[in-house]
């Protein structure tokens, strides 16, 4: 067959551009797409033949049609030439970095042929790459069939997220044009043809070169001119000039792959490998196979010549060739059948058309337990599902347990939903048969997430599983933890002492570290209030050493978060950065997309923390995305928060002035914060009108049902709002209940998303509100000097500009006017818009203030009374625009920016109305 390029200068080109951009620096993926046959192969071997000629370091790897290679074939073909890592990953992301790391910085092109074909964890593993591509000088290219995916054929389009991607590019190959399809028949046929041929050639294959060469070929072997009705026989009439035994060898063999061990083929026709190779050199002799990748196998020439070989197979034929292919594989490699086990699954559920489904499930079962361990997670879903296609009629709970084993692998997968819908039909199944350890394995599944019903399903599941009796000690302390977790996030904190206790001396007692870890986040969890700040601490310890004697990155990793959030609660954040560079070694060797939410959510906190506020946004960006993209509710309200908090120094974006969705409110989480978090940017915007109603739709404060991992920040945001309503009584509520954690810091306990700074900040805020002015002064002096200590920059400018603020109302206006000045040019330097221009009013305040006129006076007595706009303009006979103007000359006087400043202020300084 020709190999000469044709017609393809221009896309060429096109490689050889992008290819000298990787090699400088510009890493890219090009995706060359196009119909069968349209010689996407042919062109990226004419890249590689360049590369190679250019030094530059090639890797080739070729997606499989059918799915029974080992999960991340391309991975294992690509990289089959470099030394292995020193130590196998335990978890996804471990291994796909060291995929990464195996494609050192030298230039190299990484060819992917048919990647419509590919593996899931192949491709996930891809993706990886692709998003970390920089630092590298790599050009990736892969091919693709443009056809849509069928599941049929097993065709599969790429993972849209890869074309997203913004160093990927598309190159689309459509049929030669005219002159180039003449070109290509004359070459394949070996001599002149005539014009009419030609076009009627071009006519009918649209320029495919494939289909081209094959007119060629048979006009080159038979001499005729005549052309075949369809482009399908042009194929099966290859087989005609061949012997009857390499016709029988090629059908046979095309159940089994497009490339094949001759072992295997020879057993399905029944003749010895040796009298097989005969045909197999007049197969490969005719273009129709060639040699294979791997010893002693051939392959498909291409993959439209496998398919209109097992067309002709008949249903009886197919059913007869895969029992034979299963028995040889069985039969040829029996110590090596758990890497057949894929192969064998296909070829067992291809002859279970006659009711023989057993071996089928037990392969395909068999596979995907490899395919989980090995952390192919997609693949082991599919397999999972081949076994239960064919389980229909095996033990009920046995089907059950195949239904868990596919949540497990849809679950670490990020499926959460199929994960679920496999537990609730597994759970269906155990109540039915009464069998108590399928109950409880099925409450152990799934992980309670912050969404209302998926919780509370797991916490009856866990007490229906509880009321049986002689249940193992470590299925009993699993389930009480995981009822305890469920119940914390429901809000149903009455028993959780009670249950955490209990699970973990039961832990303690049967010695299963598995059942101590269970425990040890079921009283994590029930320890979230603030009160139990010193126990947390030592849970952190517990379970971050539990993680390192079990070799565990997965256990360590709650240990280093639990750890992180202590170091919150005490204003440690130094230490959180170094702690953090610790759970980001965790974060890699576990994998997943929890556990990468997890360390973005902590390094947005850090970041806005240390006033860093774009890089928290951006970080806290991408953890909002990547929760949403396996539908984890907890992103929402993550970003939320966050994005409160950073408004508070820099001004509210649109999306904090929206009540969350009403899916979200009804959740645990967003009980109080839909509101609080709403009415909070609220005020600072000066809208309190429109916040008033959110805050009063709570009912009285000391009623209010605070989640105990939420109980600081409720009560500042909280004491926030009440401050900017002017309501006196509420204020000294929140001052009450913080005064007992003064030494503390305004965080969440159970996995802290974002900083409000130290307690002592908002007791100064609220002393100063209710007139207990020696105290706000104390306590913001020590709110200053604590957020420069431990570098909270934006926090230790608030603090400044309240004590600022007090200075000038008490009188000491030059000490109050100097320290506003001097934490001015901090604000303009950190982008904090609201305080630069609230201290710059402040700084620009007469050392002999403005009096009041007898009017102002009047307002302001009004407004320490506690009354509205609309209640003044009553009072004084007066517009209820006249009254506002009012209020608003007076907070310009005196240099305020709320009605409770005016307050205060007129407490002090009685005169006459």
């Amino acid at each position: 067959m020709s190999t000469e390029l044709i017609g393809r200068g221009d896309e060429l080109a096109d490689l050889l551009r992008w290819l000298d951009a990787a090699v400088n620096g510009n890493p890219q993926l090009v995706v060359c797409s196009g119909e069968a046959g349209i010689g996407k192969t042919r062109l990226v071997s004419e890249l590689a033949e360049r590369a190679q000629a250019r030094g530059v370091r090639t890797l080739w790897t070729r997606a499989l049609e059918l799915p029974d290679a080992p999960p991340f074939w391309l991975w294992r073909q690509a990289l089959a030439d470099l030394p292995a890592v020193d130590v196998a990953p335990v978890e996804r992301t471990a291994l796909f970095e060291s995929f990464a790391d195996r494609l050192d910085s030298t230039a190299a092109l990484f060819v992917i042929d048919d990647i419509h074909w590919a593996d899931e964890p192949s491709l996930q593993a891809l993706l990886h790459l692709i998003r970390n591509l920089r630092g590298k000088r790599i050009l990736v290219c892969a091919t693709e069939r443009d056809t849509v995916s069928d599941a049929a054929t097993g065709w599969r389009a790429i993972k849209p997220d890869l074309l997203r991607e913004p160093v990927t590019r598309t190159l689309g190959l459509t049929g030669l044009s005219p002159e180039s399809s003449a070109q290509c028949l004359q070459a394949e046929a070996g001599r002149a043809v005539p014009d009419q041929i030609t076009f009627d050639a071009y006519t009918m294959t649209a320029g495919n070169p494939f289909y081209l060469r094959e007119l060629g070929r048979s006009l080159q072997e038979t001499g005729a001119l005549q052309l075949p009705a369809t482009l399908r026989e042009v194929v099966r009439g290859r087989l005609v000039p061949l012997a009857p035994r390499t016709q029988e060898l090629l059908r046979s063999s095309s159940i089994l792959g497009e490339e094949f061990p001759i072992a295997v083929a020879s057993r399905l026709i029944g003749r010895p490998a040796l009298e097989c190779l005969t045909a197999v050199d007049e197969a490969v002799a005719a273009g129709l196979l060639v040699v294979g990748a791997q010893p002693g196998a051939v392959r498909f020439g291409h993959a439209l010549v496998r398919a209109a070989l097992q067309e002709s197979l008949l249903l009886q034929q197919r059913v007869i060739l895969h029992a034979r292919a299963a028995q040889a594989i069985e039969e040829l490699y029996p110590d090596a059948l758990e890497h057949h086990s894929a192969a064998l699954a296909r070829h067992w559920a291809g002859a279970a058309v006659t009711g023989e489904h057993g071996p089928a499930v037990h392969w395909a079962r068999r596979a995907g337990d490899a395919a989980l361990r090995e952390l192919a997670f997609e693949e082991a879903v599919r397999l999972y599902g081949l076994a239960l296609d064919h389980a229909a009629g095996s033990d009920a709970a046995d089907r059950g347990r195949l239904l868990l084993a596919r949540a497990t692998a849809r679950l670490r997968a990020g499926d959460l939903g199929a994960a679920r819908a496999d537990s609730v039909a597994a759970l269906t199944i155990g109540r039915r048969v009464g069998d108590a350890t399928l109950i409880a394995e099925c409450a152990l599944v799934l992980e309670p997430v912050g969404d209302r019903v998926w919780d509370r399903d797991i916490r009856e599941w866990c007490t229906e599983a509880l009321e049986f009796d002689g249940l193992p000690d470590l299925l009993r302390t699993r389930l009480l933890a995981r009822s305890t977790e469920a119940s914390v996030y429901l809000g149903l904190l009455d028993n959780v002492d009670e249950t955490s206790v209990a699970a973990l001396q039961l832990a303690d007692a049967c010695g299963d570290p598995e059942a101590v870890v269970a425990a040890l986040r079921a009283r994590q969890l029930a320890c979230a209030a603030p009160e139990h700040r010193v126990e947390r601490a030592e849970l952190a310890a517990r379970m971050t050493d539990a993680g390192l004697s079990l070799r565990s990155p997965s256990i360590e990793l709650w240990g280093r978060l639990w750890a992180i959030d202590s170091q919150w609660e005490r204003g440690e954040l130094a230490a959180i950065g170094s702690e953090l560079s610790r759970l980001r070694w965790c974060v890699r060797h576990t994998g997943g997309p929890m556990a990468r939410w997890n360390l973005l959510v902590a390094e947005a906190a850090l970041a806005q923390g240390h006033g860093d506020l774009d890089e928290a946004l951006r970080l806290g960006g991408q953890a909002r995305e990547l929760a949403e993209s396996i539908g984890h509710p907890a992103g929402y309200g993550a970003y939320r928060a966050l994005v409160g908090t950073i408004g508070h120094h820099r001004g509210h974006l649109d999306i904090s002035f929206e009540l969350p969705p009403l899916s979200m409110r009804g959740e645990v989480r967003n009980e109080i914060f839909a509101r609080l978090g709403t009415a909070f940017p609220l005020v600072e915007d000066g809208r309190t009108a429109e916040a008033e109603p959110l805050y009063r739709g709570l009912g009285p404060p000391e009623e209010w049902v605070i989640p105990p991992y939420f109980v600081l920040n409720a009560l500042v945001v909280g004491g926030s709002v009440a401050l900017a309503l002017g309501l006196d009584q509420d204020i000294r509520y929140f001052a009450q209940r913080l005064a007992p954690y003064r030494d503390g810091h305004a965080v969440g306990g159970g996995g802290n998303g974002h900083y409000l700074g130290p307690v002592t900040l908002w007791l100064g805020k609220f002393a100063a509100a209710i007139g207990d002015s020696a105290t706000a002064e104390q306590d913001l002096g020590t709110a200053r000097k604590i957020c420069r200590e431990i570098g909270a920059r934006c926090f230790a400018v608030e603090a400044d500009c309240e004590l600022a603020d007090l200075l000038i109302r008490r009188g000491a206006t030059e000490d109050g006017v100097t320290m506003a000045k001097s934490a001015l040019p901090l604000a303009e330097s950190y982008g904090m818009a609201p305080w630069v221009q609230r201290l710059r009013g402040l700084a620009a305040t007469p050392l002999n203030r403005a009096t009041l006129s007898p009017r102002e006076r009047e307002v302001a007595a009004l407004v320490a009374a506690g009354k509205s706009n609309r209640e003044i303009a009553t009072a004084l006979v007066l517009s209820e625009r006249t009254a506002q103007n009012h209020v608003q000359h007076i907070l310009t006087k005196l240099g305020f920016t709320n009605r409770s400043q005016i307050a205060a202020w007129a407490s002090r300084n009685p005169g006459p109305k």
